[in-house]
């Protein structure tokens, strides 16, 4: 039998080759796209990504909220309730995603001339895609509540790497960015599917272990009011956040011509792989936190652990932002870009304090203060009010959304550690 310490290291090993292959294939899926779609093709195809990320906010709650839940129902063995929720969020999102859906035909045309896309169809393509998003992350958070890190990481990687395999396959067949487009739509349809099964198989043989072993089900009636409370706070967090770190994106493509929006995704790439580094421990740790009661020391040892290594691997790729940027421009695009040179090493410094962030929300999430929201809620407002008022230039943008991704870092370091403090002085 595996100690928690070794089982946290199995599984967190387990999360960083899923996860390393998942954002390796999205990473390539990306560089493809750079090197085969003109710098305005890929900056509408980049905008509609980071959109997606800002509306799919809802899908990330549940995820969340499932994962929290289902760890304390199989803990008490309650597959019963495990069953119950999964089936109210899927009904929930199938609800939701639909609604979005429809909203995004109507708005279609509005949404077109805002991002300054002539087409309507890839639009409507994109909300196509957003429902079979909305609706997968249900499943992902009953396998991590349920602890199943390999069916979850052999999910993710099937996501990833068919979007790739279908983004190559649909451009060569000529279908341009609708061909990027419909990927993400098949992908995600392909990945929905064969997440069904596994869960479906998870919680069977979980039960039929518990009955093997004679673990009477607890099952006391049904009330998940506490379940929707969590939702709000954990829906709340990914939202902020996710606007904290797209919605510069999408006001480039705004106020800046589809050529300057273009070259400021290029740069962001070098961004998206330092957000996405701490992914696989936050992943690991977060059903563990809940299962640990309240065990502050502990759970605070998981912490440092997490930060130790998002300061360590995010400062090494700062530090290669800085020194090789035009290697870099060069590996993601196939060319290099002289616009993009004084963009990848803000970019850098910019996402790894929002992958600090990112790692203490998610400890916040686990303990029963609510504070750190109130301060999270004015850095959203305060980056997207500056941004809407110092755009004059790329780096000005930056600029503003560095300033306030230290805020946000510092401010939530202070929130983690002063309680803290307080009570060891008491």
């Amino acid at each position: 039998m595996l100690g928690l310490k070794d089982e946290l290291l199995k599984q967190t090993g387990l999360m960083f080759v899923g996860t390393g292959l998942f954002n390796l294939f999205n990473l390539l899926y990306h560089l493809f796209m750079i090197r085969v779609l003109p710098p305005t093709d890929y900056g509408h195809l980049n905008t509609l990504v980071s959109l997606f990320l800002v509306i799919s906010v809802p899908s990330g709650t549940v995820q969340n909220t499932v994962a929290r839940f289902f760890s304390s129902f199989r803990v008490q063995s309650q597959y019963h309730r495990a069953t119950e929720l999964l089936r109210r969020f899927l009904l929930l999102m199938v609800i939701v995603t639909l609604s979005f859906f429809l909203l995004i035909i109507v708005m279609s045309s509005h949404i077109s001339s805002f991002l300054q896309i002539s087409s309507r169809g890839l639009v409507i393509l994109f909300g196509l895609s957003l429902v079979f998003s909305m609706i997968l992350p249900v499943l992902w958070g009953g396998l991590q509540g349920l602890k199943k890190f390999g069916f979850l990481t052999l999910s993710l990687i099937s996501n990833s790497g068919l979007k790739l395999v279908f983004g190559i396959l649909f451009i060569f067949l000529g279908l341009g960015i609708f061909g990027a487009m419909s990927a993400v739509a098949v992908s995600y349809f392909v990945t929905l599917i064969l997440s069904s099964f596994m869960v479906g198989v998870s919680l069977h043989r979980e039960k039929t272990a518990a009955i093997a072993e004679r673990i009477p089900e607890n099952s006391p009636p049904s009330n998940f009011s506490e379940v929707y409370h969590y939702s709000f706070s954990a829906g709340f967090v990914l939202l902020c956040f996710m606007v904290l770190t797209n919605i510069d994106l999408i006001l480039v493509k705004h106020f800046f011509t589809p050529i300057e929006a273009g070259y400021y995704s290029i740069a962001q790439m070098v961004g998206k792989v330092i957000l996405i580094l701490p992914i696989p421990v936050v992943t690991v740790m977060f059903p563990h936190l809940f299962s640990s009661g309240d065990q502050e020391k502990k759970t605070r040892s998981i912490l440092e652990r997490n930060l130790r290594i998002a300061v360590f691997v995010c400062g090494g790729a700062v530090l290669c932002s800085l020194i090789f940027p035009s290697p870099i421009i060069k590996a993601l695009s196939g060319e290099v870009y002289p616009q993009c040179l004084p963009l990848v090493g803000m970019f850098a410094v910019n996402m790894t304090f929002f992958s600090l962030t990112l790692i203490l929300l998610y400890y916040h999430l686990s303990t029963p203060r609510r504070g750190f929201l109130y301060p999270l809620f004015l850095f959203t407002l305060m980056e997207v009010g500056l941004i809407l008022v110092f755009h004059k230039t790329l780096v000005q943008v930056l600029i503003v959304v560095g300033i306030v991704a230290f805020c946000s870092a510092l401010t939530n370091f202070y929130l983690v550690y002063r309680p803290y403090q307080q009570r060891e002085r008491n």
